[in-house]
């Protein structure tokens, strides 16, 4: 019990005191969060993303592992998201709505700011390489199940290649097999803007459950939110082991692929009518449980 007290206190407490800022700041101020989410896709998200990689120790190898994790995970939920779906009769909407609540997880607003208050930089930097995993399954596979049944998919995907944080990362990989080394006046900008990251996303991610309405589908929610908690959490168990992750490296897969629904779930839900509702609703209620699995799973891990 003092060590799940100790991680809550110390590792899970101050994330959501800072979602809690958002929160307030929503309901106070009534905060424009498209204008936080557009900062944070397209400022600091790459230069965090970009200023990590370049500074990180962390093997090719080791990254590639990584990323396969996201692509192996993100798979399982989506085939236990399809399963469910229809075991239980679902429609397609419906079915839809359940895998982009249960494959597609923050782990950019909150899988960061764990990351970086359990493990420190070097947790931040594999965490960072998981998040840019993520944003690529969620503008494919994600774009893919909330547009398939109205032929909107295409469209999703096009705004991939708008996403510079991609870009960043490339050209982070292409510096370090070249072995270039870019000059203070480049790099310290770019690191002093991806320090802003962790909080903005998370404020971004209070203003965004201020705006969330509980739908009355509480069994469903609570079913997706079970899952994607739960079931991920047994997901990067499963992988990791597979990839011959060990210490840190394991620890931050496993805790990542337990991160609750992400935000970009429902903003895809909303742009193609995927049961926007009920995925708002399990985004809410995912990432308030996770207040509690976070800090178990840590102490498991620990």
């Amino acid at each position: 019990m003092s060590l799940f007290l100790s991680i809550l206190t110390n590792n899970i407490l101050p994330v959501y005191l800072i979602v809690g800022c958002g929160v307030l700041l929503e309901r106070t101020l009534h905060i424009d969060k498209r204008t936080l989410s557009r900062l944070a896709i397209y400022l600091l998200a790459p230069c965090l993303v970009f200023s990590s990689l370049m500074a990180t120790a962390i093997s090719p190898v080791e990254v590639g592992r990584v990323l396969l994790s996201v692509l192996l995970v993100t798979g399982i939920m989506i085939g236990l998201a399809l399963l469910l779906g229809r075991l239980f009769g679902w429609s397609s909407r419906a079915t839809d709505g359940l895998v982009l609540s249960v494959a597609f997880i923050n782990a950019g607003n909150l899988g960061l700011s764990v990351a970086l208050f359990a493990w420190g930089e070097v947790g931040l930097e594999l965490a960072t390489i998981y998040y840019v995993g993520t944003n690529l399954t969620v503008n494919t596979f994600g774009a893919f199940f909330a547009a398939r049944s109205n032929g909107g998919a295409r469209k999703a995907l096009g705004k991939l290649l708008r996403l510079p944080g991609l870009y960043a990362f490339a050209l982070a990989i292409i510096l370090r097999a070249l072995h270039v080394q870019l000059p203070g006046i480049v790099i310290k900008p770019i690191e002093q803007v991806s320090r802003a990251t962790v909080p903005i996303m998370l404020i971004m991610l209070g203003v965004q459950l201020s705006q969330t309405r509980l739908t009355a589908q509480l069994g469903r929610v609570s079913l997706a939110a079970a899952l994607r908690l739960v079931g991920g959490a047994a997901a990067g168990f499963l992988i990791a082991p597979l990839l011959g992750m060990e210490g840190l490296v394991r620890q931050v897969v496993i805790m990542q692929s337990a991160t609750p629904t992400a935000v970009n779930s429902s903003l895809m839900a909303i742009e193609f009518d995927a049961d926007p509702e009920f995925v708002s609703s399990v985004i809410f209620v995912s990432t308030l449980l996770s207040s509690v699995t976070l800090p178990i799973l840590l102490a498991v891990l620990s």
